[in-house]
């Protein structure tokens, strides 16, 4: 997660008070009774007696509510009553609670420890609708929401049910406790100093026959001065990783300004959350995390506050799962009145229906309004404003049309796409007997084609001009395309050649291209990995890990390592069920992310599901030298790497330990010697880094200190930050996914025995047969550099303790095959006088970049270091 130029501008939030009440005041500091928790002058008077009661258990059979007619809350002691797609981020566990009524269900999580990125409890965990048999759905992509005055929230000593519906009348969850740090935040204390630590409970109410949940706020202020949260109030969300995000101004663009609500539409569940008696208005959106803000709340001294400060609106089954169907919801449990219904079917001119189209409404003005999908016969169904509106269907492969108007009158519109054309790609290997293969396959139009506005929410087009960047698995795809003239373009990786010819797309025909692939560069016994790797189970990415999957192999990477923000996923399973095991092994791992001291990558961590945040090693409540510690102490006997060391504020260790290059050490509270190696290259080149983390690093090989460098992508979006650039190639001795294990792959990584690799290839051969990791003495080093056809280095870089001996041309040698070889023997002796001494190769390329395969990216190779004595 990286929250570049994070602030909190002076915006407030607010809600309408339901109820208050006040006690007797005093300045002369805490009497007998007084809450231990509350610091400097309070209230007189026993403040236990203000903490709000709980209640107990509820109902036992929360999900006889559809049947009954009613709304229930009950404690979950059946793990039949967990309904959860497989893909949750946040689980539902036995003891905690749940609302349900004949509409929807609200999963909350008991007191303790929880998931996330709060970790106080009490948060809801899911929002799911009910199904025929009563019974949640299994659908949300619900991930978290904080509810936060300053940067405190809600720390529950106890949650229950404080009615369990059963009366008929609203079911409630009550958490209570006092309001506590959210820790993430703490960073952000010079910007949110106040911390109140009032006893305080968020009810969570639902009533009989509702798609919303209520929250209600009850606070104490135990101070004697009145408090105004103006510019103190906070709704954040943790959901866009999941779900696109809506608002009635901007449709599906980024939000602006104020708003009366904030949806989230993951297609498959929506739902929209909004202050009462207030507007939100967006203060941040980065990395995932979107903080919103309202108005009105304030309290009195020694009172008591009750207030409906939010609700949750969730769409209705019957209405629709996405944000057409949230609309309509939110319009009825309004009171407003519904939109008109438009209906229709999507077909290709002169031919079948299309599915899985989005068919989006405009008003006249251009002003967002819904969109809606059409199924597999190409329905849709969505709802507009009285008066006339506009739609326009958008899908991959087609160009964007122009608007269908939908006249007032009009109560079906049915629509049409131009007749495509398709090129149709088959993927094979040169070899004797060739074989389909994994490969990535990029269309590019000869004339660029429109992008949808922003609002409309189109996620699938490319990066760099791409109308297709299809991640191909079986060595086959048929891709549709408007009729013209492309760019076909096709790769596999830094080791393989690639195809790259014109292709003309004629109407109502398939156009054919067959594909043959040399494998050009010899990594024999050396495979590679990327060991920084996000999908949707971190905040700030929202890629489907298969999709991440599907990457690393199309592009030739054997060895792609999940490592999410404060959570443990495998891509083995899913290199498993592709059926790529031939071409890679996976495994799990951790970026253990402070908002202190930087980012660490935990090598490898496994999955722990019983464990908070499946087994993610916590930082909270730590400095460096403490968790470092505590992380080498894991089972897994984990490789603790320094992740973008050298990034600014608290994103890069080296950076907020205050890192002195003379001393090779941080500030005596910070640092710690207990890590394994540095992510030097972080999706960068050799250069970009030369000031910085490569410098860092010398620093600590000149100070005697041994650590090796990673080089690897830190991708969090496929389409702009490609898996594997950069890749750290570990020496295994064969070439088979299958014999690898996490313990051989860290073993090999402990050791050192790695080059970096940017697009060439790079081993090195000291005296001795040494490679890097080892010790060797001074002499001749054979360095190979190799780079398929369509690429070329052109210098080697020879760096002894630092310090630049030598920049050699490269030349290649002619060979059998259409790869390039560049051989180079160096005479490699100190330059100074000391007891250890170590060299680092860099080879590059002055031919631009690594385009078309990833544009944008410097061909580089970088060695570990091999160490010598005088």
């Amino acid at each position: 997660m990286k929250l570049h130029g994070l602030f909190f501008p002076g915006v407030v939030v607010g809600v309408v008070a339901s109820g208050a009440a006040v006690f007797a005041c005093s300045d002369g500091g805490s009497s007998s009774g007084n809450d231990a928790d509350a610091a400097g002058p309070v209230c007189e008077g026993n403040l236990d007696a203000f903490r709000f009661p709980g209640g107990g258990d509820g109902s036992g059979d929360p999900f006889g509510a559809k049947a009954a007619g009613q709304a229930r809350a009950g404690r979950i002691h059946d793990a039949a009553q967990i309904v959860q797609p497989d893909n949750a981020r946040n689980k539902v566990r036995l003891n905690d609670f749940v609302l349900a009524n004949d509409k929807i269900a609200v999963y909350i999580e008991a007191e303790g420890e929880s998931d996330g990125y709060n970790p106080l409890g009490g948060d809801i965990l899911a929002l799911e609708t009910i199904g025929a048999d009563g019974r949640p759905t299994g659908v949300s992509q619900y991930n978290e929401t904080l509810v936060m005055l300053a940067r405190q929230s809600v720390q529950p000593d106890k949650v229950s049910v404080l009615a369990d519906g059963s009366d008929g009348k609203p079911a409630i969850v009550r958490v209570s406790g006092k309001l506590a740090n959210v820790p993430f935040l703490d960073t952000f204390r010079s910007l949110l100093p106040d911390e109140y630590g009032f006893p305080a409970a968020l009810d969570y109410v639902l009533e009989p026959g509702s798609p919303r949940v209520t929250l209600r706020l009850n606070l104490v202020n135990t101070g004697i001065e009145a408090v105004d949260f103006a510019r103190k109030q906070y709704l954040g969300f943790f959901h866009s990783n999941r779900n696109q995000t809506f608002t009635e101004a901007q449709g599906f663009a980024d939000p602006k300004g104020e708003n009366p609500w904030v949806a989230f539409d993951s297609g498959k569940s929506a739902f929209l959350v909004r202050a009462l008696g207030s507007t939100l208005t967006s203060d941040i959106g980065i990395s995932g995390f979107q903080l919103f803000s309202a108005k009105g709340l304030a309290i009195d001294a020694c009172a008591t506050k009750t207030v409906d400060y939010a609700e949750l609106v969730v769409a209705e089954a019957a209405r629709g799962p996405s944000i057409d169907g949230l609309l309509e919801t939110k319009r009825a449990v309004s009171g407003e009145a519904a939109w008109r219904e438009v209906r229709g079917t999507l077909k290709e001119a002169g031919g079948a229906a299309l599915a899985g189209a989005f068919v989006h409404a405009t008003a006249a003005d251009g002003r967002y309004l819904t969109r809606a999908l059409t199924d597999a016969n190409g329905a849709y169904v969505l709802h507009v404003p009285p008066g006339d509106a506009l739609l326009t269907p958008t899908l991959k492969g087609w160009a964007i049309p122009t608007a269908t108007p939908a006249p007032a009158a009009s109560a079906t519109v049915d629509l049409t796409l131009p007749k495509r054309a398709t090129i149709a790609v088959d993927v094979k290997s040169t070899d004797a007997v060739p074989e389909a293969l994994p490969a990535r396959v990029q269309i590019l139009p000869e004339k660029g084609l429109a992008a949808a506005p922003a609002a409309f929410g189109v996620t699938d087009e490319e990066a760099n001009g791409r109308l297709w960047n299809e991640l191909v698995m079986t060595g086959h795809a048929d891709l549709p395309v408007p009729p013209g003239q492309y760019r076909v373009v096709v790769t596999r990786g830094y080791e393989y050649e690639l195809y790259d010819a014109p292709a003309t797309a004629t109407e109502g025909t398939t156009t054919k291209v067959s594909v043959s692939l040399a494998h050009s560069v010899d990594s024999s016994g050396v495979m590679c990995a990327d060991f920084h790797i996000h999908s949707y189970f971190s905040a700030d990415s929202d890629d489907l890990p298969e999709w991440k999957v599907r990457g690393a192999i199309a592009d030739g990477l054997e060895v792609p390592v999940s490592s999410e923000h404060e959570w443990i996923i495998d891509f083995q399973p899913i290199i498993q069920r592709l059926g790529m095991t031939k071409w890679a092994f996976g495994f799990p791992s951790e970026e253990l992310t402070t908002f202190a001291w930087g980012h660490f990558g935990v090598i490898p961590l496994m999955p722990k599901p019983d464990a908070v945040n499946n087994g993610a090693a916590s930082w909270v409540g730590k400095k460096p030298p403490e968790f470092f510690h505590t992380v080498n102490e894991l089972p897994e006997k984990p490789v603790l790497v320094v992740n973008h060391p050298a990034d600014s504020s608290f994103l890069g260790y080296f950076t907020a330990s205050g890192f002195d290059r003379a001393t090779a050490k941080g500030s005596e509270d910070l640092w710690s010697d207990e890590f394994g190696a540095i992510e030097v290259f972080n999706d960068s080149d050799f250069d970009k880094n030369r000031e910085k983390s490569v410098a860092d690093w010398f620093a600590l090989l000149n100070a005697g200190k041994t650590y090796w460098t990673t080089g690897s992508s830190d991708s969090h979006h496929e389409r702009t930050s490609p898996v594997g650039y950069p890749r750290t190639c570990l020496k295994f001795g064969h070439d088979d996914p299958t014999k690898l294990t996490a313990e051989t792959v860290r073993d090999v990584l402990r050791a050192g025995a790695a080059t970096i690799s940017g697009g060439l290839y790079m081993t090195v051969e000291a005296p001795g047969g040494i490679g890097p990791g080892g010790t060797a003495s001074k002499g001749a080093y054979k360095v190979t550099v190799q780079s398929p056809g369509w690429l070329s280095a052109s210098s080697l870089e020879v760096i002894v303790d630092g310090v630049t001996t030598e920049t050699r041309p490269l030349t290649a040698t002619a060979g059998p095959g259409p790869g390039k070889k560049y051989e180079v023997t160096v005479d490699v002796s100190p330059t100074q006088s000391k007891p250890r001494h170590w060299v680092v190769f860099h080879a590059k390329s002055a031919a631009g970049d690594l385009a078309p395969l990833h544009p944008g990216r410097k061909a580089f190779a970088v060695s570990n270091p091999v160490f010598f004595g005088p």
